[in-house]
């Protein structure tokens, strides 16, 4: 594997958040730690597997281990990592999840374009989270409104002005929120063209309905994770949907179609109707945080 030189990985921390996390999260974390300095792990899983600990920090002597025996969400485990970096005087932090992984010429390019990038201006630099056409060309990078977590690049340096993740919405959409804030300071975050990450949404499902005539295999989130993101769409469209109307429209419809993949095709329909239900009302009532015991 190409790694970036020593002076460059200086400048590089990771951040990973593992929740029950499956047995090929290792071999995704082989996949970018060599282009990293240290990859603080924040284990989000409520039992505290310290044999698996054991095991992890003999094959990646690079890793800081941060666990508390519960789960303190995704904003929390985020700013754990930026505070980290920040202490330790690196300029970029690399936000992964369990379930995502590069390529190893993707990964190649994808540092490799970062001394090139503007730190002055540059808030988020994000992979393409879908499989695009690459080439050996230098990376190519567009504005984009907001990016999904996995795989950025953020600029710590910038943290003072754009401020942590905010750890009222626990879970989901807490990385749309960062990068439209960062929007509004008039701080650019950049999406690759021709370089992507394999990112997995949600657990792969099969389902039908119309009394089994229809039938279909998808990807979902549980009716836990449901909740999160009904209720926090809802606030992220609140906040920013009168200077964001493409982005507010865009989630908006993307919800939509989770929404009624979980009705038509889920054999779990009343539970996904009571977290969807509880994600509205909460919402409406100004509750926030870990409502449902995630």
């Amino acid at each position: 594997m190409v790694i970036l030189n020593d002076m460059s990985k200086k400048n590089i921390c990771g951040i990973i958040t593992l929740y029950n996390p499956p047995a090929s999260y290792l071999d995704n974390i082989n996949t970018y730690i060599n282009y990293l300095d240290i990859l603080y792990l924040v284990d989000n899983t409520p039992i505290i597997n310290h044999k698996d600990h054991d095991s992890l920090l003999r094959r990646f002597p690079e890793i800081e281990i941060l666990s508390f025996g519960k789960n303190i969400g995704i904003a929390a485990a985020l700013n754990l990592g930026i505070k980290e970096g920040l202490k330790n005087n690196y300029s970029w932090l690399l936000t992964m999840d369990q379930d995502s992984s590069f390529d190893e010429d993707q990964a190649k390019r994808y540092f490799s374009s970062l001394p090139f990038i503007d730190s002055s201006c540059v808030a988020v630099l994000s992979p393409s989270h879908k499989v695009v056409s690459c080439g050996d060309d230098a990376v190519v990078y567009e504005k984009r409104n907001e990016v999904m977590t996995s795989g950025n690049l953020l600029n710590l340096l910038l943290i003072r002005h754009i401020g942590f993740f905010n750890e009222d919405l626990f879970i989901d959409s807490v990385d749309h929120d960062y990068c439209l804030r960062a929007n509004l300071l008039g701080l650019e975050v950049l999406q690759a063209k021709n370089c992507f990450i394999q990112h997995v949404v949600g657990d792969l499902c099969q389902g039908s309905f119309l009394f089994g005539l229809k039938k279909k295999t998808f990807h979902i989130h549980s009716p836990k994770r449901m909740y999160f993101i009904v209720r926090n769409s809802r606030y992220i469209n609140k906040r920013y949907g009168k200077v964001f109307r493409e982005s507010a429209k865009t989630l908006n419809k993307a919800n939509y179609r989770r929404i009624s993949r979980c009705l038509r095709y889920s054999n779990r329909r009343r539970a996904y109707i009571k977290y969807i239900l509880k994600a509205y009302l909460d919402y409406y009532a100004k509750k926030y945080g870990n409502r449902v015991g995630l």
